[in-house]
């Protein structure tokens, strides 16, 4: 009779991910058996509410103290799933330097605060799993670190956020604004009451650091990353984009450049062949870019418990099946290097609410013109109101001079409000390389 090598488990969160992560292990345990030879079992979940954990887990060992779970000689892997900063900083950091395992889906921690954990993982005994911190139940990591190995990344790319992609999936289908289709996301659980960490773009931010250090190998300071939200956008854009043929997603986006590296959050114009355009509500997808595939697409629920509870349990697996193996943490080889903004070039859509009067659009056309930008495509519509929506889509230039361009023509007084300025990522389907 095969006897499986137990592999004992402490858990310390039990929320939503946490509890799906039990609920997992219970129910498809026998399958993970048969799979890997495995016996995985949670032996202790550290929770506050131990109460919760006793109806919910009956037969696991609950305590209030994160480092009776670190203590236990027993426990093969920890698994930190409060997220935070403090004490899921702590947490890991004992335990990797007792020698235990862990995993963790802890995005913010691992893009503001990962290199010596890294370092650690890289240094010690004891292997690092972070699978479940991007992409939920998407094995984006898995992919960068293993499937793609063999290939120099160009660059990858992703609707990293749902909540984020259900509101703009929502005001494309229903004709929402904003607010109403914000309001939809929070009614349905897809949005939390505060929604700021998704809308602002900061949950896209931290995991687009955290893939790009993986794709290109370098320490990633996360401040230095230009992040934008989607709450400016409005039913006026997404109309338009629609009648021109692109769907606005908030990207995350990492590019290399040289030695340099592009990295940024923003909504994003794409056309309707883009692999990225036709994801839509909550689901999440990455397309990696390498020299030897070109661009290869992952797609599925980026969230939830059961999704993020699949990617956590991967990596249980992977780092039992291969202890210490090289792709369990990331190697850096410098800092990045970063592209300014402004030497960035891009197609762009710009929106201007102007008065309906004659010489407008030449106005602005020339302050265009003395910025070097040409202009591709206009649409303005007859309206009731005051203020009319002047639409222009851009050829390539640069974002500095577009940028110094828009704060001009902000200031025209036939001009209401700001504009709004979006950038266009066009596809390319070949990008891998023929020798």
């Amino acid at each position: 009779m095969l006897v499986r090598k137990p592999i004992n488990v402490g858990l310390i969160g039990f929320g939503t991910v946490g509890s799906g992560v039990h609920h997992l292990i219970a129910r498809n345990g026998a399958v993970l058996g048969q799979r890997t030879d495995l016996d995985i079992r949670i032996k202790t979940v550290c929770d506050l509410d131990t109460a919760r954990v006793k109806e919910r887990a009956p037969g696991v060992d609950p305590v209030r103290d994160w480092k009776r779970v670190v203590a236990d000689p027993e426990i093969d892997t920890v698994v930190e799933l409060i997220g935070g900063m403090d004490p899921a900083e702590s947490i890991i950091v004992e335990s990797l330097s007792a020698g235990k395992n862990v995993v963790t889906a802890n995005k913010k921690l691992l893009a503001e605060k990962g290199e010596r954990i890294f370092a650690l993982a890289n240094g010690g005994s004891a292997s690092l799993g972070f699978e479940a911190a991007v992409g939920g139940g998407i094995p984006c990591i898995a992919a960068l670190k293993s499937g793609l190995v063999g290939n120099r990344i160009r660059s990858v790319m992703g609707i990293l956020n749902g909540t984020t992609n259900y509101i703009l999936s929502r005001m494309q289908e229903e004709s929402l604004s904003f607010e109403d289709a914000l309001a939809d996301a929070q009614a349905k659980g897809f949005a939390e009451a505060d929604p700021t960490f998704d809308i602002e773009g900061y949950d896209a931010g931290h995991k687009i650091a955290i893939l790009s250090m993986i794709a290109f190998n370098k320490r990633i300071d996360y401040s230095s990353i230009s992040i934008e939200g989607i709450t400016k956008i409005g039913a006026f854009d997404i109309e338009y984009a629609r009648e021109m043929g692109y769907r606005i997603k908030l990207l995350g986006i990492g590019k290399r450049d040289g030695e340099r590296v592009d990295i940024r959050v923003h909504p994003t114009m794409l056309p309707l062949r883009h692999p990225l355009a036709s994801v839509e509500n909550e689901f999440n997808a990455v397309m990696i870019t390498g020299d030897m595939t070109g661009p290869v697409t992952l797609t599925g629920k980026g969230a939830g418990s059961h999704p993020t509870a699949s990617a956590v349990v991967s990596d249980i697996v992977r780092i039992a099946l291969r202890p210490a193996s090289p792709e369990g943490a990331i190697r850096f080889d410098g800092d990045a290097s970063y592209i300014r903004p402004g030497e960035r070039v891009s197609r762009y859509y710009m929106r201007v609410h102007t008065e309906d009067s004659p010489g407008i659009l030449a106005n602005i056309a020339g302050v265009l013109a003395d910025h070097r930008i040409s202009i591709a495509s206009v649409i303005q519509k007859e309206s009731e109101l005051p203020h009319v929506p002047l639409v222009i889509m851009t050829h390539e230039a640069h974002e500095e001079g577009l940028f110094a361009a828009v704060e001009r023509i902000n200031a025209f007084d036939f001009v209401e409000g700001d504009a709004t300025v979006l950038r266009v990522e066009d596809y390319q389907s070949d990008g891998a390389d023929d020798e």
